[in-house]
């Protein structure tokens, strides 16, 4: 085992445990890590666009991510209030900058950038509390996870013994078509075995083997979208990871760029199913 697979493990192992108690628990401390987990991920995009020459309020980007993700929890009244309000509030940077600044200051780039940045995180956070806060949202979300997580290890693994057909080399060139079939087919057949089991083992209504393999299938065949996504902001500001927070594993913005694809994916599907 090389060293840094040594240390994606034992990250893996210190924080996987802590990662499923506090899914179990649902409510606020589950609305509460995946706050956090945003946050820190729009910190380490603003960090990562200031390598570019975007100065981006952090305090600003932190706070519509917050934003988008309260409306989810908004007790009353139309919970796109806090998100428009920010979106609003947000203009005024922009418009400081260009009066100080002048020409060349770029302030429409700025605006653009982080609402991009803050919407991207702030509708996936919304997505994962929106499908936990469903009916059957433990087992759907603890499906989503695994799916995700299972997927990414077997693209890794396969792609690593076995690749040799690159997807997008300029972007991301450890990504292999072999990996992403061994993805596929590892989520489509997870999420369709464990969608059998759950609906005789632990009897939750909703969970089947169909709406298990179509969860599957669909997650593990667009996620890798997300993947990409972050790949391509890091080659454009020349980062390998976009943070050093999980030793092994890099940022929390690499962690959560295929689970937030997957959220928003399997919020839309449940919400067809129950």
């Amino acid at each position: 085992m090389s060293p840094l697979l040594k240390t994606r493990v034992i990250s893996a192992v210190v924080l996987l445990p802590i990662v499923l108690v506090i899914l179990y628990l649902g409510g606020w401390p589950y609305e509460a890590l995946v706050g956090l987990a945003t946050v820190l991920a729009g910190y380490e995009y603003v960090q990562m666009l200031a390598r570019r020459g975007y100065e981006l309020h952090t305090w600003l980007v932190m706070a519509l991510i917050i934003a988008w993700e309260i409306g989810e929890l908004w007790p009353a009244g139309d919970p796109w209030v806090p998100m428009v309000l920010f979106m609003v509030v947000g203009a005024f940077p922009a418009l400081v900058r260009s009066q100080r600044d002048g020409e060349g200051s770029l302030p429409v780039e700025h605006w653009a950038l982080m609402l991009a940045g803050s919407s991207y995180l702030g509708l996936g956070g919304r997505a994962l509390i929106h499908l936990r806060r469903a009916p059957d949202g433990l087992w759907w979300t603890f499906l989503t996870c695994l799916i995700v997580w299972v997927g990414d290890s077997a693209a890794y693994f396969v792609g690593r013994r076995w690749g040799r057909h690159k997807i997008a080399p300029r972007i991301s060139p450890g990504k292999s078509w072999e990996g992403y079939l061994a993805q596929v087919l590892a989520g489509t057949l997870l999420g369709g075995g464990l969608g059998a089991l759950g609906a005789s083992l632990v009897h939750v209504p909703s969970l089947a083997l169909a709406p298990g393999l179509g969860l599957g299938f669909l997650v593990s065949l667009l996620c890798p979208g997300g993947d990409f996504l972050v790949s391509m902001i890091k080659r454009e500001v020349g980062v390998k990871d976009t943070g050093a927070l999980i030793p092994g594993h890099g940022g929390m913005f690499d962690r959560l760029d295929s689970l937030l694809w997957a959220g928003v994916l399997a919020s839309l599907l449940v919400g067809l199913i129950v």
